[in-house]
């Protein structure tokens, strides 16, 4: 632990801050080494813990001026995805408490109201703020003294339908609001679009950038007439702009324009802010920023800084172990299984392309990019679109993959039902981070794909146990030509022992299940990747002389009726394992199934995730554990079945 005289001397100003009265007791003179303080502290801290690195190295600057200016104990401030919140952590009083984020019981990720009343919302999907933040300005706009409200968005996520829509309802409005624009060029990966070009462009007019800021120096430096002047020359800077750029777009909307300016001059961004809260109705500030700023690798790999994986940390000989969690997994990430399987796939068939949202490398698809440029299509951070776009190519003959993750394939649930579903249409959903997530918890936990897509007509529903299925279950979704097919896998590696040789194991076909281990009372129905954990229970009850059943359902749509009539009528108990909410998922879908059957004699128990917002853990197996999905909760489920008492 530093010594806190020592951690004084190095931060003199960020010791002081615990709270943004604090920060407003600074000079601006020495607000430009507050930032290096936060951002040397950033680096040492979030290195250790893992996080959204990149992104709140880039944007202390702003963070810093906007808690400067405003008083978010009465203004309102919603972060986009919230993601890039730390600095907002800590300047709100949240400090002491970073060695704990994303882990277990420690502070959020993302903006979280449970944690301070400076977070209004708990977020994690782009594009949401400038909507949030308009509400907020109309539930306001009766007060005597209504409060500021400012929307702080990255570049990437006003590249979102949705964050466009609001932009264009905000302008038409004539409501109070700041819109600012932190303009990296980067989400996770590089923005892309027309958006992000028209972005380019006004960030690429540095001569009018640099010019204002010039003047802007010089006349302050004038006294008595250098405030008046600067009025006079405003008129002039906004004609030199337009030249360079033309046919300003937010205007059109609406929205009074501001910028660009350099999203790294804290005292220049604390003048900007300060004229910009005067103004009346929608205001756009354009921050120009660097992800990453002050990490050694990000000039050359933005990308790579955009997320710190967390440093291990060795147990003691003391330490007490009090979630036992199975072995890692030898076997590839279910990622980059995805990843290779399609890469093969699509050498053989040239129909097939691949669709993300923002996400290449997340999603496994960066060689395939490469490999297959004009068969490569990122729509940013766009689900409907890139749902859309999937309907069009099926439509046109092509064979669409579409490669997002459980969480946001939400976000285009409307054009899965109208444009797809509803057309018959063959289009491929690879749902990657189905299950839970760990440390990014209850906004990204890919929980809830069974249920809003398993009520869909003619959608097939799979998920594959290991590498080997993940290849050949993706084979039979780009072959399958009677309407949608879902593939879903989780986070992390797939199991690297197999249990059967692929030429050993049952010929994948829609809706037929495999028995991996015959019982006669009690039969563990499982999904994914839980079938590892039903084979681990089954191993440890055979040592104790008690034979249960294994099935690996493969598919959650549609069911295997034959084997499971026939498992009904000669078991007592089936118990179904699911990384998926209880209500709605593939447990729900077996009982489902056994009310309309003749002759049942067994009992069902689902076993799945609660009625409950999963919050944030330091991995996905405490997760597991917690909602009851472990090997040791689901072979206490299996005795009680049996009514055998559980030893140890």
């Amino acid at each position: 632990m530093q010594d806190p005289e020592l951690s004084s001397a190095l931060s003199p100003f960020l010791e002081r801050i615990e709270s943004p009265e604090d920060l407003k007791t600074l000079e601006r003179a020495d607000l430009a080494a507050l930032c290096g303080e936060i951002r040397a502290f950033l680096l040492d801290t979030v290195q250790k813990t893992g996080g959204h690195l990149g992104s709140n190295l880039g944007i202390v600057e702003i963070s810093v001026a906007l808690h400067y200016v405003f008083n978010f104990a009465r203004d309102r401030v919603i972060w986009d995805v919230s993601h890039q919140a730390y600095v907002h952590k800590i300047l709100t009083g949240r400090r002491d408490r970073f060695s704990t984020l994303r882990q277990t019981d420690g502070l959020c990720g993302f903006t979280h109201p449970e944690e301070s009343n400076y977070d209004l919302f708990h977020t994690g999907h782009a594009g949401t703020s400038i909507g949030l933040g308009l509400g907020l300005a109309m539930a306001t706009a009766h007060e005597p003294e209504r409060p500021h409200v400012v929307s702080v968005i990255g570049d990437a996520s006003l590249g979102a339908g949705v964050a466009f829509e609001a932009l264009n309802h905000a302008g038409a409005s004539g409501e109070r609001m700041l819109v600012v624009l932190n303009d990296n060029e980067w989400s996770i990966s590089k923005s892309v679009g027309a958006l992000a070009r028209y972005l380019t462009r006004i960030r690429s007019a540095r001569v009018v950038q640099r010019a204002q800021q010039e003047i802007h120096g010089l006349l302050q430096s004038i006294p008595l007439i250098g405030d008046k002047v600067e009025e006079t020359l405003e008129q002039v800077r906004e004609v030199l702009r337009h030249s360079i750029v033309q046919g300003h777009v937010f205007e059109e909307l609406g929205v009074t324009y501001v910028g660009p300016v350099n999203g790294h001059d804290v005292d220049y961004l604390v003048e900007s802010l300060q004229r910009v809260r005067k103004l009346d109705g929608v205001v756009l500030l354009h921050c120009l920023t660097e992800k990453g700023k002050g990490h050694p690798n990000a000039p050359t790999h933005p990308e790579r800084v955009h997320a710190a994986k967390p440093k291990k940390k060795a147990a003691t000989p003391t330490e007490k172990i009090e979630v036992r969690e199975p072995a890692p997994q030898s076997g590839p990430a279910y990622t980059q299984a995805f990843g290779d399987a399609l890469l093969a796939i699509a050498e053989r068939d040239v129909r097939i392309h691949a669709i993300t949202a923002g996400m290449p490398s997340g999603t496994g698809l960066t060689t395939f990019a490469e490999r297959f440029p004009n068969r490569f299509h990122d729509v940013g951070i766009c689900e409907q679109h890139g749902v859309a776009l999937a309907a069009g190519m099926a439509k046109g003959g092509l064979r669409p993959v579409v490669a997002i993750y459980s969480t946001f394939l939400q976000r285009g649930y409307d054009q899965v039902f109208q444009e797809v579903a509803l057309q018959g249409l063959p289009v491929v959903f690879c749902m990657d981070r189905a299950g839970f997530v760990g440390q990014d918890g209850p906004t990204h936990n890919g929980v809830f794909d069974i249920a809003y897509l398993r009520t869909l007509p003619n959608f097939v529903l799979a998920q594959p146990r290991d590498a080997t299925d993940m290849g050949r279950l993706l084979e039979v979704a780009c072959r399958h030509e009677g309407g949608p097919f879902g593939l879903r896998y989780p986070r992390g590696s797939a199991p690297g022992r197999e249990v059967l040789p692929a030429d050993e194991r049952r010929r994948m076909v829609p809706g037929k299940a495999e028995v991996l281990a015959e019982g006669e009372k009690v039969v563990l129905w499982a999904l994914g990747d839980l079938v590892r954990t039903a084979l681990e229970v089954a191993e440890r009850l055979r040592s104790r002389g008690i034979q249960i059943g294994v099935v690996d359902a493969r598919f959650a749509k549609p069911l295997d009726e034959e084997l499971l009539a026939k498992q009904l009528r000669e078991a007592t108990t089936l118990i179904t394992l699911e990384e998926h909410q209880r209500a709605g998922g593939f447990g729900g879908a077996l009982l489902e199934c056994a009310s309309r059957l003749p002759d049942v004699r067994a009992r069902i128990r689902t076993l799945g995730i609660p009625d409950r917002f999963e919050e944030h853990r330091s991995t996905r197996e405490e997760q597991l554990v917690a909602a009851g999905l472990c090997a040791d909760s689901v072979e206490r489920a299996v005795l009680a079945a049996l009514r055998v008492n559980l030893v140890r």
